[in-house]
This record gives structure tokens, sequence and C-alpha cells, in this order.
């Protein structure tokens, strides 16, 4: 049985995927949401917890791919 994969990561989760620290990975999700997505990581807010759009993480791991002229994280 195939499980479905959520929408939104935990940013520990983030993290761990993007290799990098916890603490990083929440001063560019709290960099997002303090400059309504200009700069940093892409993260919602649900009450007090910071979550990660999956499809973010795809752009991010797709740069550098042969699909150059796709959006950026921004976009």
């Amino acid at each position: 049985m195939k499980t479905r994969e959520s929408a939104f990561l935990r940013v520990r989760e983030a993290a761990v995927i993007l290799g990098i620290s916890n603490s990083a990975t929440y001063e560019m999700a709290n960099a997002w949401l303090a400059t309504d997505g200009q700069a940093g990581l892409p993260a919602v807010r649900m009450g007090r917890c910071i979550l990660i759009p999956r499809a973010a993480i795809d752009r991010l791991a797709a740069v550098g791919s042969e699909d150059r002229h796709g959006p950026g994280l921004a976009g």
C-alpha cells in the first residue's frame, strides 16, 4: 500500500531533507514570514507551528537540474 506524502513538513523534517541545521531552517522560514515571501524558505504559520510546503523543498531540490527555466522559490 502506497502512503501519501504530507503537503507540509515540520521545520525539523525539512532540515533533515535539506541537510542543514534546525536553527538555520527556522531562521530561513522566519525570514520568509517576516519579508512576506521576499527572502528565505517558503513557510506558513499554523497557530504556533511553522510548516514548510513540500513543493518548496521539491523546487529547491530541482535548482541546477536540466530545467533551468522553471520558477524559483518565490515564483
